[in-house]
C-alpha cells in the first residue's frame, strides 16, 4: 500500500513541478533545443525517475510566490527554481531538506552609495544600511530585505530586470539577491565597474529547498531522502564557474 500523497502522483501518471516562468541559468533554463536544463532541473527529474513517472514542469508562475502557491493549493505536487525558505512560505508549504545555499549580495550605484556613506567606513555603511534597497516583489528578498536591512527603504520592483536597471539608473543605492544573479550581470560587462560595484556577505545565506504541499508528508520524506542519497552534488564554486 502507498501512501495517498504518492498515489495521487502515481495515478496521475506524472510528477507536476512549479517553476517561475522566468529562467535563471544555471539552475534552471530553457536551451536552444527548447529542452529544460539545470542543476534545479535535474534534481526534479531524478525525483520524478525514483517515483517512475515522468515530469511535467509547469512555467505558468509570474513570481516565485505564484510557484510556492501551487504546490501550496494542490496545483502542483512540489515547486522548485532556487526558492529559498522563509518564515512566510513556512505558513503555506512544507521544506524538504536544503539542498543548496546561495550567499547573499549587494549591486551597489557607486554614485548613490557615496551620497549615503560620507566619511564612514563602506563595511559599516552597508551592515546598517539606510538607502533605498532594491528587490524583486512578491519574492525571499523583499521578506530577507525587511529582516537583515530594517533601516533601509525596501523598493520592490515588479522583474529582476526593472530591479537591476533602477540600481543602474540611481533610483535605488543598492539591489539586494544572491551572488549568482549579481555575478550574472557583471561577469559579461566588466565595464559596469566604473558605475557599480559588489559586496557577497560571508554570514547571510539563502537555504534553497524543494517546497511541498503541508499535508504531503510521504512526499517530503521521499524527496528529502532522494536529496541525501545524490550521487552529484552541484556546488556552489562549480556553478559560479559555468557563470563565465
Amino acid at each position: 500500500m502507498v501512501a495517498a500523497d504518492i498515489a495521487r502522483i502515481l495515478s496521475r501518471g506524472e510528477l507536476v513541478v512549479a517553476f517561475i516562468g522566468t529562467d535563471s541559468f544555471p539552475f534552471f533554463s530553457i536551451n536552444k533545443d527548447g529542452e529544460h536544463v539545470g542543476t534545479d532541473i535535474d534534481l526534479a527529474r531524478l525525483i520524478a525517475k525514483e517515483l517512475g513517472v515522468p515530469v511535467r514542469f509547469d512555467r505558468t508562475s509570474k513570481t516565485f510566490d505564484a510557484a510556492v502557491e501551487m504546490a501550496a493549493d494542490g496545483r502542483a505536487d512540489i515547486a522548485m527554481g532556487r526558492l529559498a525558505r522563509t518564515l512566510a512560505r513556512s505558513q503555506k508549504v512544507n521544506f524538504s531538506q536544503v539542498y543548496i545555499r546561495l550567499g547573499h549580495s549587494f549591486l551597489i550605484n557607486r554614485v548613490e552609495f557615496a551620497k549615503i556613506s560620507g566619511d564612514r567606513a563602506a563595511p559599516r555603511v552597508i551592515r546598517n544600511f539606510t538607502g533605498k534597497l532594491g528587490v524583486i516583489a512578491n519574492s525571499a528578498w523583499e521578506e530577507f530585505g525587511r529582516r537583515n536591512f530594517p533601516k533601509a527603504k525596501i523598493v520592490p520592483y515588479p522583474t529582476w530586470a526593472k530591479t537591476v536597471e533602477a540600481v543602474k539608473k540611481g533610483e535605488v543605492v543598492a539591489i539586494y539577491r544572491d551572488e549568482f544573479e549579481i555575478q550574472q550581470i557583471m561577469r559579461p560587462n566588466p565595464e559596469l565597474a566604473l558605475t557599480l560595484r559588489t559586496v557577497t556577505f560571508n554570514d547571510l545565506y539563502s537555504p534553497i529547498s524543494v517546497m511541498v504541499g503541508i499535508n504531503d508528508v510521504s512526499l517530503l520524506t521521499f524527496i528529502d531522502e532522494v536529496i541525501a542519497q545524490r550521487t552529484e552534488i552541484p556546488t556552489v564554486e562549480e556553478m559560479l564557474k559555468e557563470l563565465k
